[in-house]
């Protein structure tokens, strides 16, 4: 696996994790939530209720935290900035909260390379 598709990987798995646990405490606020959520994943509770800005950024405080050690294992031999990827997995994951939208790795990818200078045919394949 290529360096774009190996973090475009760790990048998807990550999203989901932390949309996951937003979605566990949008639901955990009200009681209520569990019924209407259902068997639905709680990755996609944001798409259901309204995530504002303030709580987007307090929910993605740290959630970040382990980006530069998985880097430093594992990516520096790509040249991978941590913080240039944190930046991004950030304000993607802020902007699909704030707006209800689902996650798609597609999008996420397309992140990746207008702001990390992916290249483009190591997205394609990686998607």
């Amino acid at each position: 696996m290529d360096c774009d598709a190996l973090l475009l990987a760790v990048g998807d798995t990550l999203v989901l994790k932390v949309l996951e646990t937003m979605g566990k405490r949008l639901v955990r606020t009200k009681r209520s939530r569990y019924q209407i959520i259902g068997d639905s994943p709680f990755h996609l509770a944001h798409t259901v209720w309204q995530v504002d800005d303030e709580e987007a950024t307090k929910a993605l405080r740290g959630a970040w935290d382990i980006v530069p050690i998985l880097i430093s294992r594992h990516g520096e031999e790509c040249g991978a900035d941590a913080a240039a990827v944190v930046e991004v997995l950030d304000e993607y994951v802020h902007d699909l909260v704030i707006t209800g939208t689902p996650h798609h790795v597609e999008e996420l990818g397309y992140r990746f390379e207008t702001r990390l200078g992916m290249g483009a045919e190591e997205m394609e394949a990686a998607l």
